[in-house]
């Protein structure tokens, strides 16, 4: 009974350990055979391993343990000559990479190595060999953790390499060195000049050129810090000034017009027989939209009509106040429009820069006149209103003190200038004219207190506003 049981054993070992070989081909009628390898009774791979290539030479030979790759296998180009030698010292990856081993590869004569590979864990370890065409060493070292250092001779060449790099970069670092100083030395005068002519963008882009150029240069660097410094502050200013400026001008304006109303001029009707107010006309040359009773309220243009048109149905200081607006209102405008031109960004150490390069000192002598015109062109009114009480207060001063000559002569000069004045000459003029009447107005009054029989025989004979005014000034 126990010799029967132990052949039933050993009946089972057999079958359970036993190899099969198995074959596969690269065709259906199975001429070409493309691998054969043993399998135990579960169909995993142990034993020797041979793979073919279509016309028959092995291209891959070697055995396997439970699947994996071990031992020595030999890999073959197309044409049989080795490629390589694999070494596996533990089952290696399915794909045949060497876990733990050694890997011989070779140039395509299949003789000469071209280089010898170590691994540990499936990372590159341990000595490391590499070899030209005709088979000398050309290349030698170990990786140690991962990491390669180079051994022997390998080092030695690969030292004298990197001094040589070294010394070429050293080299090419002086030459580009006293190149960007050259550029640096032309470049720096040009972003000066450019300063000087206000020019900002253009110094900007210059002086950072330079700064490029030349990274440990300070000069450049604080140029440029001190332009964006002024104007970062500039565009500060020009925002806050244009705005006050706006809301300035726009409500004294609105103010001082706020009595502005037209002549009261009558004209007689010859169908009625009656006199009527009499309206300003509107142009004839397709502006007949313009509200000429009101022209103040009107756009620059249109209103200038209506005063060219209808010279006698406005005070002076009607058209110099209104004027006077139109052009510093139209000056902010074009002075805002330079400012948001001048927006200029550009990226300089790490920070966007962005801001107007627009000149301040521009800026201000631009809207100069214009503001001072229009601060001038109240005092238009000032005068005419002062003028007009002049004459007033010389009427009643010759009620009590009568000096019939000197007032018919006052009043011929007073007539002359109003007659300019309301020709209205611009506003300089304007405001020379009522100042100059005013100074003779002045005169006459304290001649009232005076003893003026001689004066009065003497302007009797003058004819010309000029020649009384030179007597009233004792010219």
């Amino acid at each position: 009974m126990k010799t029967i049981l132990t052949i039933l054993i050993y009946g089972l070992s057999l079958n359970t350990f036993a190899q099969k070989l198995v074959k596969t081909y690269y065709d259906y009628r199975n001429t070409k055979i493309q691998s054969e390898y043993y399998t135990d009774a579960y169909g995993v791979k142990n034993g020797t391993y041979k793979g073919y290539s279509e016309y028959g030479g092995i291209l891959l030979q070697g055995s396997y343990k439970d699947d994996a790759p071990i031992g020595k296998w030999t890999e073959n180009y197309l044409d049989g000559k080795l490629h390589f030698i694999k070494t596996y010292t533990s089952p290696g990856y399915t794909n045949f990479d060497v876990k733990d081993g050694k890997i011989i590869s070779y140039y395509e004569n299949g003789k000469t190595i071209k280089y010898e590979r170590n691994f540990i864990n499936g990372e590159l370890d341990g000595d490391y060999k590499t070899y030209d065409e005709s088979g000398t060493l050309n290349g030698e070292g170990k990786y140690v953790n991962g990491v390669f250092e180079r051994t022997g001779e390998s080092k030695r060449i690969y030292d004298e390499e990197q001094e040589k790099l070294k010394q070429k970069q050293k080299e090419q670092e002086a030459a580009t060195l006293q190149k960007n100083t050259e550029e640096y030395k032309n470049i720096i005068p040009e972003a000066d000049k450019a300063i000087a002519a206000k020019d900002y963008k253009k110094a900007f882009e210059l002086f950072k050129s330079a700064s490029d150029l030349l990274k440990n240069e300070k000069y450049p660097k604080d140029k440029i810090n001190e332009m964006i410094e002024t104007f970062h502050t500039n565009s500060k200013f020009f925002q806050e000034y244009i705005k006050s400026q706006n809301d300035t001008l726009d409500n004294d304006f609105k103010t001082l017009k706020a009595d502005f109303k037209i002549k009261s001029i009558k004209e007689y009707n010859k169908y009625t027989y009656t006199y009527d107010d009499k309206k300003p006309r509107a142009s004839s040359a397709g502006y007949s939209n313009c509200n000429c009773l009101e022209p103040w309220n009107e756009k620059a243009y249109n209103a200038l009509i209506c005063f060219d048109l209808n010279k006698e149905f406005y005070e002076p200081y009607q058209r110099a106040i209104t004027e006077a607006y139109f052009k510093y209102d139209e000056a902010l405008t074009k002075e805002e429009g330079n400012v948001k031109r001048s927006n200029f960004s550009f990226y300089f150490e790490q920070t966007n820069n962005q801001f107007y390069t627009y000149d301040k000192t521009t800026f201000l002598n631009n809207l100069k006149v214009e503001k001072e015109n229009f601060e001038s062109s109240k005092s238009v009114k000032t005068n005419y209103l002062k003028a007009v009480d002049n004459k007033v207060n010389i009427t009643n001063l010759n009620d009590q003190n009568k000096k019939k000559t000197l007032l018919k002569k006052y009043l011929i000069v007073y007539e002359d200038f109003i007659f300019k004045i309301n020709a209205y000459p611009g506003l300089t003029e304007t405001i020379s004219l009522l100042k100059s009447l005013n100074s003779i107005s002045d005169n006459v009054v304290a001649l009232y207190s005076q003893e003026t029989k001689d004066m009065e025989k003497k302007l009797k004979d003058a004819e010309t506003s000029e020649q009384i005014q030179a007597m009233i000034l004792g010219q």
